[in-house]
């Protein structure tokens, strides 16, 4: 427990910031990747693979070394594909259904 506590004290806000912002890429990156792989896109898909790797590493390093760290990690993958889908669906055309005729009997 103490070295719980003691772990705490050694949090770095710089660190938490890196952290989150990397992760928060990170994850957005993740999402094109899955788009691009489904459209067959291998260059795309390769580039952004390559890119994942190095900042998911950048993470995992810092979040070995204290596991508090794991927060803003988390965070970070929550806000990076959250907001990477609600901009990927702005852009999307909506697509109205059929126009139903109801009538009052």
């Amino acid at each position: 427990m103490e070295h719980i506590i003691s772990s705490l004290y050694e949090v770095s806000l710089l660190k938490v910031a890196l952290v989150f912002i990397a992760t928060v890429l990170s994850d957005a990156l993740w999402a094109l990747y899955i788009r691009k792989t489904n459209l067959g896109k291998a260059l795309s898909a390769s580039s952004l693979s390559a890119v994942i790797v190095l900042t998911a590493g950048v993470v995992a390093i810092e979040y070995v070394n204290n596991n508090w760290y794991l927060v803003p990690a988390a965070l970070g993958a929550f806000v990076g594909t959250y907001f990477t889908i609600r901009f990927d669906n702005r852009k999307k055309p909506e697509i109205e259904g059929p126009k139903h005729k109801f009538t009052r009997v």
